[in-house]
């Protein structure tokens, strides 16, 4: 009877690891995208180090960016930065590019300092918008948004601390992404890397790393000045 009851336990403690790490497990997906929500609702300030690599088969190239992200939220202001310092391209040095993506909840400004330019798209007139929203048209960082949102827009799979996220038909990410995936640190259930195959079969991966949630971001670190030299436009 014993050793009846010691197979029965050892059978169930198996059973439970293998659902656990079933891909298809609607209980781990939930319990991942629960915390992931929290976690961003949560989120006031981030900085890190990103890491942005485009690679494109067709063409044999490969691009791969360096720089910072910065990121704010407070009762009447939020605002996203991604400011990029560096540039690679194939087997060639590293070298200096600089490159900023503003998102302020109601614009996005962007300004090349190599060709001296700078474009400002409106991307809404009324009430201000989730910075970590507006960014997901520009780059496949998903999951700081809305995770109601996000299970709207993608069929999601699970496996441990991975998200598998596959558009679906009516998805605004359709026609732009065959899958996006996700990975997130357990330890603040925030995502870090980010995976991304195009429908043109490219491959985008993003990469945040000395992610920092506890400094506070200065509002300054987003009124980036645009030289009078610029050629500006306005969408």
């Amino acid at each position: 009877m014993k050793n009846k009851i010691i197979s029965l336990i050892v059978l169930l403690i198996c059973k439970s690891i293998g659902l656990a790490g079933e891909p298809n497990n609607p209980a781990l997906i939930k319990g991942i995208i629960e915390k992931l929500n929290r976690a961003a609702d949560n989120l006031k300030n981030l900085s890190a180090k990103i890491e942005y690599t485009h690679s494109q088969p067709l063409f044999d190239a490969q691009t791969a960016r360096t720089g910072r992200i910065f990121y704010i939220k407070d009762v009447n202001f939020s605002a996203l930065r991604i400011n990029f310092l560096t540039i690679k391209q194939d087997q060639s040095k590293q070298q200096n590019y600089r490159e900023d993506y503003i998102f302020d909840g109601m614009k996005l400004t962007k300004i090349d300092y190599q060709t001296k330019s700078a474009a400002t798209e409106q991307l809404t007139k009324e009430k201000p918008i989730e910075p970590f929203e507006l960014v997901q048209d520009y780059f496949p960082i998903i999951g700081l948004a809305k995770s109601d949102e996000m299970i709207k827009q993608f069929d999601i799979t699970a496996v441990q601390n991975t998200l598998f996220l596959t558009p679906k038909e009516n998805s605004k990410f359709f026609k732009t992404y065959k899958q996006v995936e996700i990975i997130i640190n357990p330890e603040n259930n925030l995502p870090f890397d980010f995976s991304a195959t195009t429908c043109e079969d490219e491959k985008i991966i993003i990469r945040l790393s000395q992610i920092d949630t506890s400094k506070v971001i200065k509002k300054a670190v987003f009124d980036v000045v645009i030289p009078a030299d610029f050629a500006q436009t306005q969408k």
